[in-house]
């Protein structure tokens, strides 16, 4: 004769699966529509990425140092993109946008630290 726990089993174990599947339809769906937020604050915002102190410290170091070789066009670009991007940042990046805005003065007297034609 069969026990209860035996025909019990297989019904308990659909009833997980479908559990475990239900969550993982709504993670997929969780992540799908976190991905979309991220792309269209990508497509309205492009420099939202990069807008962090470690990402401009490597720019600011960047720019110094091809500065410093004489690549002055690597070092204007490099400036511009700072301040083009930190622009609309946190406070806590002011300080390097000014380094930028000083390096590019320093590069391009009289320049106001952006292009002529800025990205829209």
């Amino acid at each position: 004769m069969i026990s209860q726990t035996q025909t019990g089993t297989p019904r308990r174990a659909r009833r997980v699966a479908l559990g475990l599947a239900a969550l993982a339809l709504v993670l997929a769906a969780g992540g799908a529509l976190s991905f979309r937020h991220f792309l269209a604050r990508t497509r309205s915002d492009p420099g939202f990425t990069y807008r962090d102190r470690a990402t401009f410290e490597k720019l600011l170091r960047r720019a110094r140092d091809a500065q410093g070789r004489g690549d002055t066009g690597t070092a204007v670009m490099v400036y511009r993109l700072i301040v083009a991007v930190g622009a609309h940042g946190h406070s806590t990046l002011e300080p390097y946008v000014a380094a930028a805005r000083a390096g590019l003065e320093r590069l391009t007297p009289g320049s106001s630290g952006t292009p002529a034609n800025p990205p829209h």
